[in-house]
């Protein structure tokens, strides 16, 4: 196998590959090798990872569903593993984040959050555990956030769900190890994706440097621990939330002159 191909022969599929982190993921595995089902309700932006995956000589596939829907999610699992002849990774990435204070937020907005960020990745886990299974040497790799862990703004659904992810993650691993199935999450830190707002590139730059690192984070350094997740490089690994934060838990970097 030639250097950094180590997904040659391995399905995945990635949910919210649409945009953002997601894509950042479906395009680092199929770079490596992965058949890559690029799922998400966004059908055009997802038809652009698509052909951005296949310009780079990358095989993928489109699924468009809505995660939170039972019935759409079983048939695009069903679709993605009769597509590629089985299923060994399965990525739950796609999530919404809405904003508000908790004293604001609609009984509508709570529910909607979980159905997003934390019923869907049940409703994908249990639709793929039977090719998982098949597979031999399956992996799940659930996306949770910094925000199961600390404040960060006000977003209570958003980090009551993240902080369910970290649990689901935790006991599905114990769950599935008879299974040879292992079951990691990622926790982002702050990222440069569109949930960041309408924030410009100059604005994005100076919020980056309070951080320790002295910048945001990008969606291929969630990728890149995804990739890590999933591979034979973490074959001892499971049940474990890695942070990629850039230390953004731990202190705030102090704003120089030279950063101004």
């Amino acid at each position: 196998m030639e250097p950094g191909r180590e997904f040659e022969g391995r399905r995945a599929l990635v949910t919210g590959a649409a945009a953002g982190i997601g894509r950042g993921i479906a395009y680092r595995l199929a770079r490596a090798g992965a058949q890559v089902a690029c799922l998400d309700v966004n059908e055009k932006a997802l038809a652009e990872t698509v052909a951005g995956i296949a310009a780079e000589k990358g095989r993928a596939l489109s699924l468009v569903a809505d995660v939170s829907s039972e019935t759409a999610t079983k048939r695009a699992v069903d679709d993605a593993v009769a597509a590629m002849g089985g299923l060994d990774v399965l990525v739950n990435n796609a999530g919404i984040v809405i904003l508000q204070r908790f004293d604001e937020t609609p009984i509508e907005d709570w529910d909607r959050t979980f159905a997003i960020n934390l019923r869907a990745m049940f409703l994908m886990a249990r639709a793929a555990l039977p090719a998982l299974r098949r597979s031999g040497a399956g992996a799940i790799v659930n996306i949770a956030s910094i925000a199961a862990y600390r404040y960060t703004v006000p977003h209570v659904p958003y980090a009551t769900a993240k902080a369910g992810v970290v649990a689901f993650t935790r006991d599905l691993a114990v769950e599935l190890a008879p299974d040879r199935i292992r079951v990691n999450a990622v926790a982002p830190g702050p990222i440069a994706t569109e949930m960041l707002g309408k924030l410009t590139a100059e604005e994005l730059g100076r919020a980056g440097k309070h951080y320790l690192l002295g910048r945001l984070g990008k969606p291929e350094d969630i990728a890149e621990a995804v990739a890590f997740l999933a591979s034979e490089r973490a074959s001892y690994v499971t049940g474990v939330t890695l942070p990629v934060t850039g230390g953004a838990e731990l202190a705030s970097r102090p704003v120089r002159s030279e950063d101004r």
